[in-house]
């Protein structure tokens, strides 16, 4: 019997997330357990011993001297407890060491059986107490298979789901690929923890800048807000805490390499890095980055702002494609935006109630749009005029890259 708890042992050794405590707690249940089946013993006269360094296990049985034949498994017969205790009496109790190999072979596969199903259960709760402490943060995962819609992502010792509600539109997850997910949810199932990830949520912007830019690590530069549409369009709102620290270079980075280490990882997903400012007009000026409004207008009682515009192209520009630069800057800010002209804010009219330029109200709570909304969208984004050779890249632009090959004369 030694031998099938020695393989035990070996178990818990490999689960490697078990006490000493546990261990010992483990076997001797289980040797509880084989003991009670074996010798039909009270389970309050059995006394398990383990000692899960040395591997040594005793299993001791206390029996009541009888004046006759012993009635039960409880009893033992004046003549055989003397022979271990010369001077027992009838009425006494008898301590005996019962040898494993006594308690049988199917008392071993029983108590082999409960120390591996309680195996099972500790690594279970290990695992879902580990990942519930890593909801609401990201982990770097690998992707293991497609079922569906449905993504199976490999976490080391758990799988973790990604449901087509959580992924970027028209992201494609390969076998083998690696990724970094928001831990969403974790739940405990009898098959052990169920966690589902997520790709689309504005906390994975928010955790890929602190893995990238030191100063959000340290907390010397704040993220303030995330305003994101997954897969298209990001803006995050940054403050320093530290007045030599530029809080949007430190996000960039050198030629835009820390920001575009996020793009990367999201798969091209475009950044705007913008400075947060406690004045919700000022905010505004920044959260329409790269387009710059000529001046904003704020009304405190209906919890709105109007960003005027110079002129039509620089109207388009505050816009954006389809009205996502306003969409995501009121839901930055958290104001609803209307973007106006200066003809039309003289006249008392608002863009929102005019024909030719759609999407140019955005409240924060407006919906995302569809996946495919930038190709059927109208083409309200004007092309920016050539800035001169000289001219310093507007706030939380990336630097473009080099051209690789020299144009054809």
């Amino acid at each position: 019997m030694k031998p099938n708890f020695m393989e035990a042992f070996q178990q818990l050794e490999r689960g490697k997330r078990m006490s000493p405590d546990q261990v010992r707690e483990i076997l001797e249940a289980a040797l509880m357990s084989a003991a009670r089946k074996s010798l039909g013993v009270s389970p309050e006269r059995i006394e398990v011993r383990v000692d899960p360094t040395s591997s040594d296990m005793r299993v001791t049985v206390r029996r009541v001297v009888a004046a006759g034949k012993p009635a039960s498994p409880d009893e033992i017969s004046l003549a055989e407890a003397r022979r271990i205790t010369p001077a027992a009496a009838v009425g006494e109790e008898v301590s005996l060491d019962v040898p494993l190999d006594d308690l049988g072979r199917i008392a071993a596969q029983t108590a082999k059986h409960i120390v591996l199903q309680r195996v099972r259960e500790v690594e279970r709760e290990s695992q879902y107490g580990e990942f519930k402490d890593k909801v609401g943060k990201a982990v770097t995962c690998m992707v293991k298979q497609r079922r569906g819609k449905l993504v199976i992502l490999d976490l080391g010792d758990v799988e973790a789901v990604l449901p087509g509600s959580e992924q970027i539109p028209k992201e494609d997850y390969r076998p083998g690929e690696h990724l970094k997910v928001y831990v969403a949810e974790v739940s405990m199932t009898p098959r052990g923890p169920h966690i589902i990830a997520s790709r689309n949520r504005p906390e994975l912007v928010r955790y890929l800048f602190e893995a990238e830019v030191p100063e959000v690590a340290q907390g010397i530069v704040e993220i303030k807000a995330v305003a994101r549409e997954p897969g298209s369009r990001s803006k995050v709102a940054v403050y320093s805490h530290d007045r030599n620290v530029d809080p949007v270079g430190a996000c960039i980075g050198m030629k835009g390499m820390r920001v575009q280490a996020v793009v990367q990882e999201l798969h091209g997903e475009k950044m705007d890095v913008v400075s947060w400012d406690e004045d919700p007009e000022a905010f505004l000026m920044n959260a329409l980055s790269p387009a710059k409004p000529s001046r904003v207008v704020k009304n405190d009682e209906a919890k709105t702002m109007i960003a005027v515009a110079a002129d039509h192209n620089q109207l388009t520009h505050l816009i954006g494609r389809g009205g996502q630069n306003a969409r995501l800057a009121s839901k930055l800010t958290g104001w609803k935006v209307d973007i106006m002209s200066e003809a039309e804010l003289r006249g008392g009219l608002t863009v929102e109630g005019g024909s030719h330029l759609p999407g140019v109200s955005a409240s924060p709570d407006d919906p995302i749009p569809a996946a495919d909304a930038d190709a059927t969208a109208p083409p309200v984004e004007a092309p920016a005029p050539a800035a001169p050779a000289d001219a310093a890249p507007a706030e939380g632009d990336v630097p473009p890259a080099a051209p690789t090959e020299a144009p054809t004369e």
